[in-house]
């Protein structure tokens, strides 16, 4: 299957596009890997020999091409995932069956064909968020319900699960599910405002308060479109998972404290601890000093969490 799989970032989360990028050609992807941004490029990919600028190509391996797009939306990236998919289907890869979209903070740990699997079949591939439990009748829905009933948004089926949007596939057959998110991000945009970069909306019962998957999650309720979920294992939220390490929340692992969090008892996540299994790789975007250094401060404070956790 052809498949347009693709990331969004700005700022430090490049270290993140490295890393995943070291994964899927770990996992045996073969394709091109789209990689918007906003701003200028890391010097690790901006000089590395292999790398067209004038293309904004990178041949990672002769199996795997990251390709730069660059954006300059008005507000937070987040709300540019379902356009920048969109436009990876019509505009840039006409020819794919599917999109693919993976944020930066997240790795795969397995064979890509087992991902694949979760779409192939017409699917829209999902993964269930750690607070994943959210009742057709809970107040959340019902406050987009509410909201956008005066935008004459009438859903058309109940969910009980809320999904991350970290991680979505989509068959091309079902790219009016694309449509219909982008329309409500661009909504909840417009209406609720908030600072133009900002990611999030309020406090924590805000019903928008996570923008784009709030957008996405009501977009499942409006779509018919048939589902293939996963639960919040297959992103390490929980444990037993296999699939994919999303490392949420604001501290990144690319910017170690490893040690310091340990001692405040915090120790490192198992996400944490999956990005540092595929920093070595083709994409290298920490010198191997720091790395040194990061490994060994994620080491001693993965031995210290054994010992000494936050209650």
């Amino acid at each position: 299957m052809r498949i347009a799989l693709c990331t969004l970032f700005e700022g430090h989360y490049h270290h993140g596009v490295a890393t995943l990028v070291n994964s899927l050609v770990a996992a045996g992807y073969q394709g091109t890997v789209w990689a918007g941004h906003r701003g200028p490029l890391p010097a690790w990919l901006a000089r590395h020999a292999r790398f067209d600028r004038r293309a904004g190509r990178l041949q990672v391996t002769p199996q795997v091409v990251l390709q730069t797009l660059a954006l300059d939306p008005p507000r937070s990236l987040n709300y540019q995932k379902p356009a920048f998919m969109r436009e990876l289907l019509q505009v840039h890869d006409p020819a794919a069956e599917a999109v693919v979209y993976l944020d930066p903070d997240l790795v795969v740990k397995c064979a890509w064909a087992e991902i694949e699997a979760w779409f192939a079949g017409g699917e829209v591939a999902l993964v269930e968020d750690l607070d994943s439990a959210l009742p057709s009748d809970h107040p959340r829905r019902e406050g987009w319900r509410h909201f956008f009933a005066a935008h004459g948004e009438v859903p058309q089926r109940a969910l009980a699960r809320y999904y991350n949007s970290g991680f979505v596939g989509v068959p091309r057959a079902h790219d009016a599910l694309l449509a219909t998110w982008q329309r409500l991000c661009e909504r909840i945009a417009e209406d609720h405002g908030g600072a133009l970069r900002q990611r999030k909306l309020g406090a924590p019962d805000h019903p928008f308060h996570s923008t784009d998957e709030d957008a996405l999650n009501f977009a499942l309720m409006l779509d018919g479109a048939p589902l293939c979920t996963q639960g919040p294992e297959a992103m390490d939220f929980v444990p037993g998972g296999r699939h994919l390490s999303h490392a949420v929340g604001a501290a990144k692992p690319w910017q170690g404290r490893h040690f310091r969090g340990a001692l405040r008892g915090r120790p490192p996540s198992v996400a944490s601890q999956s990005f540092y299994r595929f920093t070595r790789g083709p994409l290298a975007s920490l010198s191997p000093l720091t790395l040194v250094r990061r490994r060994l401060s994620m080491a001693l404070a993965t031995a210290l969490g054994r010992v000494y956790r936050q209650r």
